[in-house]
């Protein structure tokens, strides 16, 4: 969620369960994208409920749905209270052929990793009252996702953001090592939502990269799909979070990422240019071997 003056909260409602022992627990992780502080709460499993017909999950006094999140936490480290509102969402379609970003792979039982992308792009309004600190998300925007199964991959980078300088514009963009069988290959998932259109560019949809690289915190992205080519640079902000993820028997503190980070980029066919832009406020994940990512992605292989 991010307000009008370019501020960033990130919230992070879920549950764990190992694997390997009998640790469980429900949890709700809030960044600051201002100073970097991350605070992890963790909840009984009894006080974690969810719709399975809809995105609708309580865990304790909070809530959580794609029209309303509503905070109620105090702790020794944190107290966290408030409402806020979304408007007019923007979903990844859902389709049979095609159920949502993962396309095809969604039906896949044995990955690791599922990926959904409930809201591209939203308003919000309302307020929190954050460690004595107001938030007011009043002209603010918003994204959803959300992610379940195994364990999250080896390697990925992870990019978005909606506030660039035309307003009815917002990119995701992912790419991370998949585990296929007895061996892997680089899957990707990119969506540009512009104009009240969404532009897909992922591997299932037989989009190529011609160009990938990464140095001096800058990634660079070139990808076709049929007569259109998208060119990304995403650069790493300067405020960090360690965000945690999951381990073997535990959450773990293990995902920096940024929400001070930009991305640019470009969409044109072989006639013009559709837009370019440049964003602010973008939130970034650069996790793992990067090398190793990028060269299993690279045109060569």
């Amino acid at each position: 969620m991010v307000m009008n003056n370019g501020q960033s909260l990130v919230i992070i409602p879920g549950i764990y369960r190992s694997g390997y022992n009998n640790n469980q627990t429900a949890f709700i992780m809030i960044f600051d994208g201002d100073n970097g502080d991350v605070f992890y709460e963790k909840f009984e499993v009894k006080q974690f409920s969810c719709s399975t017909s809809n995105y609708s999950l309580h865990i304790g006094s909070n809530y959580f749905s794609l029209q309303k999140v509503i905070l109620d936490i105090e702790s020794d480290m944190l107290t966290i209270k408030g409402q806020v509102t979304a408007d007019n969402l923007k979903p990844w379609p859902v389709t049979l052929f095609e159920p949502g970003c993962m396309g095809w792979y969604a039906y896949v039982p044995t990955m690791e990793c599922f990926h959904g992308i409930l809201s591209m792009d939203h308003s919000l309004n309302g307020e929190i009252e954050f460690n004595g600190s107001n938030y007011d998300f009043a002209g603010g925007r918003g994204y959803i996702e959300k992610d379940w199964g195994r364990n999250f991959p080896e390697n990925w980078i992870w990019a978005q953001s909606n506030n660039f300088t035309n307003n009815d514009l917002s990119i995701t963009a992912s790419l991370a090592t998949i585990p296929w069988k007895n061996t892997a290959f680089a899957g990707f998932i990119v969506g540009l939502y512009y104009n009240s259109k969404l532009y897909r560019f992922t591997t299932y949809r037989n989009t190529v990269t011609q160009e990938i690289h990464y140095e001096s915190n800058k990634f660079y992205w070139k990808l076709k799909q049929k007569n259109l080519t998208l060119e990304m640079t995403i650069e790493k902000g300067h405020k960090p979070g360690l965000l945690y993820a999951p381990g073997k028997i535990d959450m773990i503190p293990r995902v920096h990422e940024y929400l001070d980070g930009s991305i640019y980029l470009k969409l044109y066919d072989h006639i013009e240019t559709i837009l370019e832009d440049h964003a602010t406020s973008a939130a970034i994940e650069i996790i793992g071997d990067t090398n190793k990512l990028i060269y299993m992605a690279s045109p060569a292989q």
